[in-house]
């Protein structure tokens, strides 16, 4: 008890805590607080309501028991604060939405709470306009919101600029270059020593080297006299070559996968694709776009041609609209929670660009529960024990949802991956049939001149 109180006897301001009377109006105070806190609910029954969500309340035993994260943490606050858990299987089939014009909660599980007709909704993130339906426990984790698209495999066609880093291709062609440079002089001075001066050029020495590191390793004529060490150096070195990258060949030509995402963030989702949002009615992506006014926010919700939000009423329907192929291209706007463990439904699913915002999830209780601050303090002794994080680790592990796809079935080589040699290919015949021309013209000249 704070404050304090002019005493006519002291001549002076004392502490309230000093009079007895306040003394003693404050501990009776302490004692009713602490008493709600340690309250014994002696076997007394607890309704908890809600709908089947896999891996957070999930009901078995012909639906007399739950499991699931939050299925879980209420069955240890059952026998931990002595409460017979009576699980309700709820037909909603979301935590529900204010209507227009409305400002109560009629559908969903807090239409449930507001007509009292449970206790506790095991779920639920932490708005504002909530609290006129329900109160809130402690936090229990927070949840980012995100983007996540379809996933697509789309094969690497410029693999083969890729399989040495550029340092590495700065490497060769300073070797190559060194190679030529030593066998152009080597040549040079073995033919100097035997007095014959018809040597070949230095762009012979190039030309040829270069036919060497592609595997064309017939030697002309026109390089007789190049060193034997030099033509066994660049040997090695190409052998060398061609098992480095036919080692990395396979696996670039056939594992290499490049996620490319179409747009970083909302803006760019509006200016620079079709891409349409797709969010479950009453989530917090929905609300968001209800109650945020940013710009962005504003221009997607009014977007008309085309246009670009759309609300589902299941979650069956959010995730057929985003999986969907020729139709146009949806993302699921929704919280890492629900990506963890619904990820799977219909087709593999992505996280695009950054979390847009984070709010805490919590368990809801009917407004005015005596005991509320008894179930609070059940939550906390369970985080203080490391229980919590145990359940955490169980439900929401990550590395769960990504076993099936590093076992995708291994496809045949296509076309798309192996575009950019054809196009090397096209490209030299273009250049020889260049070159071929120009000499048939030049030869022309010279022989008319002649």
């Amino acid at each position: 008890m704070n404050g304090v109180i002019w005493s006519k006897t002291q001549k002076t301001f004392v502490p309230i805590s000093s009079v007895p009377m306040f003394a003693m109006r404050h501990q009776e105070r302490l004692r009713q607080s602490r008493a709600l806190e340690i309250h014994n609910f002696q076997l007394q029954n607890l309704t908890v309501t809600s709908f089947q969500e896999s891996r957070f309340f999930e009901f078995y035993d012909n639906d007399s028991k739950v499991t699931g994260l939050c299925g879980d943490l209420w069955t240890f606050l059952s026998e931990k604060l002595n409460f017979t858990l009576q699980a309700v299987r709820s037909n909603e089939i979301s935590a529900g939405a204010l209507k227009k014009n409305e400002t109560v909660y009629t559908s969903g599980l807090l239409g449930v709470l507001t007509r009292n007709e449970t206790i506790a909704i095991p779920k639920t993130e932490m708005h504002g306009n909530r609290l006129v339906a329900t109160d809130f426990t402690i936090p229990l984790w927070m949840n980012s919101q995100r983007l996540y698209i379809q996933h697509e495999v789309i094969h690497d066609s410029t693999w083969m600029a890729e399989v040495f880093s550029w340092k590495i291709w700065c490497f060769i062609l300073v070797m190559h270059l060194l190679i030529s440079v030593c066998s152009f002089w080597s040549q040079i001075v073995h033919l100097r020593i035997k007095n014959n001066w018809k040597h070949s050029t230095f762009g012979d020495h190039i030309f040829y080297n270069f036919g060497m590191i592609c595997n064309q390793n017939q030697i002309p004529n026109i390089l007789v006299g190049r060193s034997r060490i030099i033509e066994l150096s660049l040997a090695l070195f190409c052998s060398i070559l061609y098992m480095s990258f036919g080692a990395l060949l396979y696996v670039y030509i056939t594992k290499r996968i490049t996620i490319i995402a179409p747009f970083d963030d909302l803006n760019s989702l509006l200016t620079n694709t079709k891409y349409k949002i797709v969010s479950l009615e009453g989530s917090t992506a929905d609300i968001a776009f209800k109650v945020i006014n940013d710009d962005i926010f504003v221009r997607i919700k009014t977007a008309r041609c085309p246009h670009r939000l759309d609300v589902a009423p299941t979650v069956e329907k959010m995730y057929e609209l985003a999986c969907m192929k020729g139709k146009g291209k949806y993302t699921i706007f929704q919280g890492e929670d629900d990506y963890k463990v619904r990820n799977q439904i219909g087709c593999h699913m992505i996280p695009v660009g950054k979390s847009y915002f984070k709010i805490w999830v919590a368990s809801g209780i009917v407004k005015n529960f005596k005991y509320k601050r008894t179930i609070d303090l059940g939550i906390l002794r369970l985080k203080e024990v490391g229980l919590w994080n145990a359940l955490t680790y169980r439900w929401l592990n990550e590395k769960r949802q990504y076993c099936d796809y590093y076992n995708f079935k291994q496809e045949a080589i296509g076309i798309d991956q192996v575009s950019l040699i054809i196009l090397i290919m096209c490209c030299g015949i273009i250049i020889a049939f260049i070159i071929f021309i120009i000499e048939k013209i030049v030869y022309a000249y010279k022989y008319r001149s002649s």
